[in-house]
Order: C-alpha cells, then sequence, then structure tokens
C-alpha cells in the first residue's frame, strides 16, 4: 500500500470516527426509556436540535417553496443580470475606466423552461449591451439528445445523441477517460433526496449504530456544578471494541449504501468524470480503512458529558483518541457546543471541532448569537478556522450578520485572515448578500438577488485603492405545463454522428467564416467605447 492510499484511509477513518462522535447524540433517541439517564440526554438533545432548526422555519418561506417546487413543477422562468464594477484610487488603471463603462451597460438576459416529468430543459442567453444583443445562444436537452445552436455562427441545433458522447470524443481525436454520455440536466438536478427520503436515510444510520448503544454507557449526576450553574450531568462512556464496531458499522453501510452512490454517480457525470472509476476508487479506500480499523486504536473509547437543564443540553463535549501504533501518534478529536437560550426567542450558541496530533492541531468553530428584531430575526454568525502545525500557522474566520424576514434575507460579511511571517499581504474583504423571494400569485415568484464585494489591497504600493464588484439579478419564475420546446428533428438540426468528415468540415469552414464576419462587426460597434 502507498503511503498516500494509507494516508488517505488512515483520514477515512478519522473522519467516520469524528461523524459517530457526532451523531452519538441522535443515536441516542432511538432506544430511550423513561427514567433512565440515557432517555434525559436523548430527551433534552433532540428538544434542543428541534429549537434550533425550528426557529428560522418561519422565515424566508418562500424561497424554501419555490426550490421545492422548482425540482418537482413544469416551469419557465426569465432572468435579467447586471454587473458593475469600480475603483478608487491612486493605482487604478487606466483601461479600468473603459471596462467599467462597458460592464455598466451590459446586461445578460436568459429564459428557462423545464418539465422534471419529462426530463427536458431549454436554456437561452443573450448577451446585451446598451440594450442591443451582443451575442445569443440556446440549449435544448431531452432523454435523448442534446443541442446546441449559437445563431451568429450557424442557424442550426448540433445535436448530439446523449449516449454518443464517448464515441464523439474519440472521433474528435480526444480520450473520453470513461465518460460516455451527457448527463441529464433535470434529472442531476433534481432534489438528490427528499425530506422523506433523508428521515429515512437518517433512521438507518441511526438503528445501525444503535445496536451498539445500551443503557449501561449512560450515568447520571444530579445538581452538578458547572460554570456557576446548577445542572443534571449525564456522562457516555463508550468502550474501545463499541467505538470501534460503531467506526466498522458506518464504513460496512456506507460502502453498501446504492441510495448515496446513485447521487454519488449523477454528480461525477455532471463534473465530467467517469463515475465508475471514482466509485471503485473511493470503495476501495473503505475496504482497506475497514481492514486496518483495528490497528487504529480507541484506547479511552468514546467520552461524553452532557450538562442540562429545563429539558435543554446547554452544554456537551465529547472526546475520542484515536492511535496509530504503526505512525506511533495518537490523533484528538474533541467535538463542544454550547447552546444558552437567553429568552424565548434569544440565544447564544457555540459549535468547536478540534482535531490535533503531535505535529499539529486544527479547529473548526462556529458561533451564534440571534435575536428578534422589529422586522424579524437577526442572527450573529461567526465561522473561523484555525491550524497550526510544521507548516506553519493559520487563522481566519467569516463573520455574517444576517436579518432574515418572512419573505427575504439580508446579510453582511468580512473575511478575515490572519497573517502568518513569509505570506504575502492579505487584502481586506467585506460585502453584502440581499435576497428577497416574493410569491406574488399561487404560480408566480420573484426572486431578487443583490451581492456586492469589496476588496481593499493590504499593499503599499496600492495605497488607497479600493475595489467593488455588484451583482443584480432578477428572476420571474411562472409554474405552467404550457411549455415551447425546440425540436432536435429534421431540418432544425445537424446530427453530428451523421455526418461524413467531410460534411463536418464544410460546416466548420462556414463557421469560422461566420465568426470573422461577426468580430468585424463587433470591433466596429465598439469602437465608440
Amino acid at each position: 500500500m502507498t503511503e498516500q492510499k494509507k494516508g488517505v484511509n488512515k483520514w477515512l477513518v478519522i473522519v467516520i470516527s469524528a461523524i459517530v462522535v457526532i451523531a452519538l447524540g441522535a443515536t441516542a433517541f432511538g432506544v430511550m426509556k423513561s427514567n433512565s439517564p440515557m432517555a434525559m440526554y436523548a430527551n433534552a438533545e433532540k428538544d434542543t436540535l428541534t429549537t434550533k432548526w425550528d426557529r428560522l422555519k418561519e422565515y424566508n418561506k418562500n424561497s424554501f417553496v419555490l426550490q421545492e417546487r422548482l425540482m418537482e413543477e413544469a416551469y419557465k422562468a426569465d432572468a435579467d443580470m447586471s454587473v458593475n464594477v469600480s475603483a478608487e484610487g491612486t493605482q487604478v488603471i487606466p483601461e479600468l475606466q473603459m471596462i467599467q463603462g462597458i460592464l455598466s451597460t451590459l446586461q445578460l438576459k436568459m429564459d428557462t423552461q423545464v418539465n422534471p416529468e419529462t426530463n427536458e430543459m431549454f436554456g437561452g442567453l443573450d448577451i446585451q449591451l446598451q440594450g442591443t444583443s451582443l451575442a445569443s445562444g440556446s440549449i435544448y436537452q431531452n432523454e435523448e439528445s442534446t443541442g446546441v445552436k449559437v445563431p451568429f455562427l450557424y442557424d442550426k441545433y448540433f445535436a448530439l445523441k446523449n449516449n454518443e458522447l464517448g464515441d464523439f470524443m474519440e472521433r474528435m481525436g480526444e480520450p473520453s477517460q470513461g465518460v460516455t454520455e451527457i448527463p441529464n440536466f433535470v434529472e442531476s438536478n433534481k432534489a438528490a433526496f427528499t425530506p422523506e427520503q433523508i428521515n429515512e436515510i437518517v433512521e438507518d444510520y441511526n438503528e445501525a449504530l444503535m445496536k451498539h448503544i445500551s443503557e449501561d454507557q449512560f450515568t447520571l449526576e444530579e445538581g452538578v456544578t458547572y460554570n456557576e450553574k446548577k445542572y443534571d450531568k449525564v456522562t457516555i462512556e463508550i468502550s474501545e471494541e463499541t467505538a470501534q464496531a460503531m467506526v466498522t458499522t458506518l464504513l460496512e453501510k456506507l460502502k453498501e449504501d446504492e441510495r448515496l452512490w446513485e447521487e454519488f454517480d449523477k454528480q461525477m457525470k455532471l463534473q465530467g468524470l467517469n463515475p465508475q472509476s471514482e466509485q471503485e476508487s473511493i470503495k476501495e479506500s473503505i475496504d482497506e480503512a475497514l481492514a486496518n480499523v483495528e490497528k487504529i486504536t480507541l484506547p479511552n473509547g468514546i467520552v461524553g458529558e452532557a450538562y442540562i437543564k429545563d429539558d435543554v443540553v446547554e452544554q456537551e463535549t465529547w472526546t475520542i483518541e484515536i492511535a496509530n501504533a504503526e505512525e506511533k501518534d495518537t490523533f484528538t478529536i474533541v467535538y463542544a457546543n454550547d447552546y444558552l437560550k437567553e429568552s424565548e426567542d434569544a440565544y447564544t450558541s457555540n459549535t468547536t471541532l478540534e482535531i490535533s496530533n503531535s505535529k499539529g492541531k486544527m479547529t473548526l468553530n462556529l458561533d451564534e448569537k440571534g435575536k428578534p428584531n422589529k422586522d424579524g430575526f437577526h442572527v450573529d454568525y461567526t465561522i473561523g478556522v484555525a491550524t497550526e502545525g510544521e507548516a506553519g500557522d493559520f487563522s481566519g474566520d467569516v463573520v455574517l450578520n444576517a436579518d432574515y424576514t418572512e419573505t427575504s434575507i439580508n446579510m453582511e460579511f468580512d473575511v478575515n485572515m490572519q497573517e502568518q511571517e513569509g505570506m504575502e499581504s492579505i487584502p481586506v474583504v467585506d460585502g453584502y448578500m440581499n435576497m428577497e423571494t416574493l410569491n406574488e400569485e399561487k404560480d408566480t415568484f420573484n426572486n431578487k438577488m443583490d451581492i456586492g464585494v469589496n476588496v481593499v489591497p493590504n499593499d503599499p504600493a496600492m495605497a488607497n485603492s479600493k475595489f467593488n464588484v455588484e451583482f443584480n439579478i432578477d428572476q420571474n419564475y411562472t409554474f405552467t405545463d404550457d411549455l415551447t420546446f425546440p425540436s432536435l428533428e429534421g431540418e432544425e438540426a445537424v446530427q453530428v454522428m451523421e455526418k461524413s468528415d467531410e460534411e463536418l468540415a464544410k460546416i466548420v469552414q462556414e463557421i469560422e467564416k461566420n465568426f470573422e464576419t461577426y468580430m468585424q462587426g463587433m470591433m466596429g460597434g465598439l469602437g465608440a467605447f
């Protein structure tokens, strides 16, 4: 086994172990018995999670409804997108003024039609400058074929059977690398799993882990003082043998779960990768990880401590040490979560995952502070990452200030990175994202999104410089069965694989001529800038 493969398998076991630690609370829900430490912990954990997730369900409802309907119903949509770039400071390049002038009058117009029932999709794009079309194109796909049309180059669709992609690439002298067909975009973009399917998967995995959980692993201490408050403390102790068995169970179940692999295949096809070879590679890593689970020992098993007050888990910590005899090193995983209800609607929360060994440490952290405001609910998020190790230290965070209303989310963000010795100067980055979704009538929605990013270089050579990019998107959706799709049959399309090399060469010559004519007109039209 190569050193790289060993590393992959070691980290696979570590990640699965971390998942076991995080999932333990949910697993306990299925084996609750009244008046037991296990039931106390499971009920409190369930109530805490439900409170967290249900709180924001009241806000931005239209967006969730829209996303669900887009996956299930036929619709047509149109969208306008504009971009604006601005720059300030003494070191701004002169050409940027011309770019700003062009972008300020540039607009992308898109129209889409989708029928999930027949897996048909049409997408059109028109690039306009000062209201005049510069270029346009469209794509159409059904379960049999895919066609692309760019009118200023050629006035017909170029069509390819979806299962002819591999043959086409070989004909063009390009290696297919095992990619033999064009994925159906509608099928691939449908919701991977419905909420019911997600619940089913979670229940399946919980049931598998549940077989390793028993009442004697839970103990209760009442009236324990922690951080100057009184709690009921539940301690959970999972032995090394049981922890290894849980890791093995998850790896085996993951390897055999066809639901997950089917979705994995869809995503690989969308990325132009060979799903079969990618799946075989991952399953090989799982097999090797399974063969080495016992070599990676857990000397102290898994230990969890939960502090419960008023049926809420206010603080909990899970710890697992993973020792590798071959490398003579120990990884320690600590998952900690604090949650405090300051009032019925206000809360603070902190979640931390820390993975460390003798060579270094990585910490992921999420802080939340939420409270009602006059229009809805406000949450301050801080998402942080920090690493310490032989290659150097790094730390950074993203601060998000979000305001939720019934129809919108308005968010401001700051990106902060701690400069380390030897690193290049890090620019200051901040911005905003505002999104509003209106359900104007039963079957019509309007979605507006404004995104802005500001960058201030931290470089003396660019003193006083500041760059800003803004994107404005306005989308209208109508759910209807009254859709019109183009045809890829007869004279409407060029069936690429049915044409001889001579016929294709003649078409290419015509495209080159049309492109030359187009560019001459384009350069003349842009002369005013």
